[in-house]
């Protein structure tokens, strides 16, 4: 994903995202043909150091970005970006739960004013399988999706669940600008990996909080609280680490890394013992 090198002064044209002399070598020269699975994007601080105040975000995908598949992740507790894609990206986003989004959840934005007289590109959404649920600082109502800026979307959209908390259905799709931005509902995906079949909206709660996160097979403490509070629909957008407890203080645990202990495909441990490192450690 390419940073954004900022505003005001700075000549758009220089910007990594506008890398060449026509779309097709912008798209060349971003990031492209990207999987980001199985995360936690949790707990981003909303008012805590960041230049523009408040600044609870989850992924922000950079302009003319291609090829980008989200799949699987928890968004939990972030006021933006679960995910945001902006103007000219063409992306997936299948089987991600997101709960307690503050003003957006997942949206849409070609900024006029980073594009200056570059032509706008169309994006391109497909977002299957995907469950929202209002938490406590959700407003309502809010979309699933949302688009704001000057770029057209082109987007298909298929088994969503957007719910309040009490369980009513939200709205799958709203705007936040007066711009004459358009999503263009397609019939298909506008691109689709290959070899990915979607489960059921229904079944994407029950998955991702099983899955989601480096070590789902081995917890700490923070991950076990963030997905008991997902699960209870509890937590809060927070500004700061102190609200909850402050930083860790772990004490060094390590030992030497033993490739027959691990699956080295997907990281996942053999056997129990690969896990027991606090005891070997203690030479237990």
């Amino acid at each position: 994903m390419q940073p954004d090198l900022g505003h005001g002064r700075e000549p758009v044209r220089l910007r990594p995202r506008f890398n060449g002399n026509t779309p097709e070598e912008w798209r060349e020269h971003t990031s492209h043909r990207i999987t980001y699975s199985n995360n936690i994007i949790a707990e981003g601080l909303a008012r805590a150091t960041h230049l523009k105040i408040e600044h609870s975000k989850g992924s922000l995908i950079h302009d003319n970005i291609t090829d980008i598949l989200i799949v699987g992740n928890l968004y939990a507790h972030n006021v933006e970006r679960s995910p945001l894609f902006k103007g000219g990206v063409h992306g997936v986003i299948v089987n991600n739960l997101i709960y307690d989004p503050g003003q957006r959840a997942v949206h849409y934005n070609l900024q006029a004013e980073e594009w200056g007289d570059h032509p706008y590109q169309v994006g391109q959404m497909a977002a299957v399988g995907n469950v929202l649920r209002a938490g406590p600082f959700t407003p309502t109502p809010l979309a699933f999706l949302e688009i704001g800026g000057y770029g057209d979307l082109e987007y298909y959209g298929k088994d969503n669940i957007a719910v309040d908390r009490a369980g009513e259905p939200l709205p799958l799709m709203g705007r936040y600008t007066t711009s004459p931005a358009k999503v263009i509902e397609m019939d298909k995906p506008p691109l689709w990996p290959e070899g990915l079949t979607p489960l059921p909206a229904a079944e994407v709660q029950k998955f991702v909080l099983h899955n989601a996160g480096a070590r789902p097979w081995d917890r700490d403490y923070d991950d076990v609280r963030l997905l008991a509070d997902v699960a209870e629909g509890r937590g809060e957008i927070i500004n700061s680490q102190d609200d909850i407890h402050g930083y860790p203080n772990e004490k060094p645990n390590t030992r030497p890394f033993n490739p027959a202990d691990w699956n080295l495909d997907d990281m996942t441990p053999r056997t129990a013992t690969a896990l027991d490192a606090k005891s070997k450690a203690r030479g237990t």
